[in-house]
């Protein structure tokens, strides 16, 4: 079987699928992939096979020509003639995942969602069947794309049952120099391509500056958008804030458990959040989203189908919708009874992943696929 990933966001599923393939005796399995995720695949002691265009490029803007990227990827298929194909989801463009499912030629092909109702594809190639989280996730996806979905869990949170969340988070505040009381905040960006991100920064920078008790800032941009960083931390600076920049780190998960307040536009990193929170006796904290401009939330409405960032009708966040709700949100959602709420909603979050459904589900389609090669 071939598997594939483009986006960070999909590292996390893949990486635990390939694991789970990889013990299984009746499947060889292939793991390419394109940067970023690529590079976090190698981190996480995956052997991936780079994908590139002979240009160099790994993927095609929105209203680019896919023609190449399709060319590349027949060839791929056409080499390692699997019998299935499973792939994450990006977005903003088409790479590699898209462009093996638009080209499957008849195989068995499968997705692993990471945000609910989120699918892509070229000239309306998409997968078959869809494994998401929940039976929510599940629904809106039939409803948007008219694929099978099947709900499994999070597969991408199902590592962290193996992490001491409080440990985790006393280690990484002491490395941040944070004293106790003093509270942590941290942004969480997302590729600048998005509408309304920019004022979004822009947004919080002016509530930081209004806010008379500075919290401590931790800065992780997202791998797309690093272009970004040194104007984003001279302008967080130039509210007084100390900003610690963990955009290189290797893993979101100990820079977000540090923080009281996780802010964003809608970074699926709230969700890990969340997860993290579910598995601590005590709260961590809360998280913002920062939807505060018109065009950002008719992104999220056209990307994911949804109304308000994923979590938030369970509790997990509260939505600025407007420049001037940031500062009052923040200070609501930095006392107790704010951080109390979330963590009581992050509790009811599901346990656990159900990989099996995956590799049985795998294994039956490359059967009957082999089977019908063969007739």
């Amino acid at each position: 079987m071939l598997l594939s990933a483009r986006d960070a966001g999909a590292v996390a599923q893949v990486a635990a699928l390939a694991a789970a393939l990889r013990d299984d005796p009746r499947l060889e399995t292939t793991l390419v992939a394109s940067p970023p995720a690529f590079d976090l695949l190698a981190a996480a002691g995956e052997q991936p096979v780079r994908f590139a265009l002979p240009d160099g490029s790994t993927h095609v803007q929105a209203g680019g020509d896919p023609a190449p990227l399709l060319e590349a990827a027949q060839r791929m298929l056409a080499t390692l003639d699997p019998d299935v194909v499973v792939t994450g989801i990006s977005s903003l463009g088409v790479g590699i995942d898209e462009a093996l499912l638009a080209r499957a030629g008849g195989r068995p092909t499968f997705a692993l969602q990471d945000f609910p109702g989120d699918a892509n594809a070229i000239d309306g190639g998409l997968a078959e069947r869809y494994f998401v989280r929940d039976e929510a996730a599940a629904r809106l996806t039939r409803e948007r794309w008219g694929v099978e979905a099947t709900p499994v869990g999070s597969l991408r949170h199902a590592c962290y049952a193996a992490l001491d969340v409080p440990a985790l988070r006393a280690s990484v505040r002491q490395r941040l120099g944070a004293p106790r009381g003093r509270s942590v905040l941290g942004f969480f960006g997302q590729p600048v391509e998005i509408p309304g991100h920019e004022a979004a920064v822009g947004h919080l920078v002016q509530a930081l500056a209004e806010r008379e008790a500075k919290p401590l800032l931790v800065l992780r941009e997202h791998p797309k958008s690093l272009g970004r960083r040194e104007a984003h931390l001279a302008a967080l600076r130039s509210t007084g804030v100390e900003v610690f920049d963990a955009s290189e780190m290797s893993a979101a998960e100990p820079w977000l458990v540090a923080c009281d307040l996780v802010t964003t536009c809608f970074s699926h990193c709230s969700l890990d959040y969340a997860f993290l929170s579910s598995l601590s006796p005590d709260p961590l904290g809360a998280v913002l989203f920062l939807m505060t401009t018109p065009e950002s939330r008719a992104f999220l409405s056209e990307y994911a189908g949804l109304a308000v960032p994923d979590g938030v009708e369970q509790g997990l966040g509260l939505v600025a919708r407007d420049p001037a709700e940031v500062l009052p949100l923040m200070d609501a959602l930095l006392t107790p009874g704010g951080r109390r709420e979330y963590h009581e909603a992050s509790l009811l979050l599901p346990r656990g992943a159900d990989i099996q459904v995956i590799v049985d589900a795998v294994l039956e389609a490359g059967h009957r696929h082999a089977g019908e090669a063969q007739s």
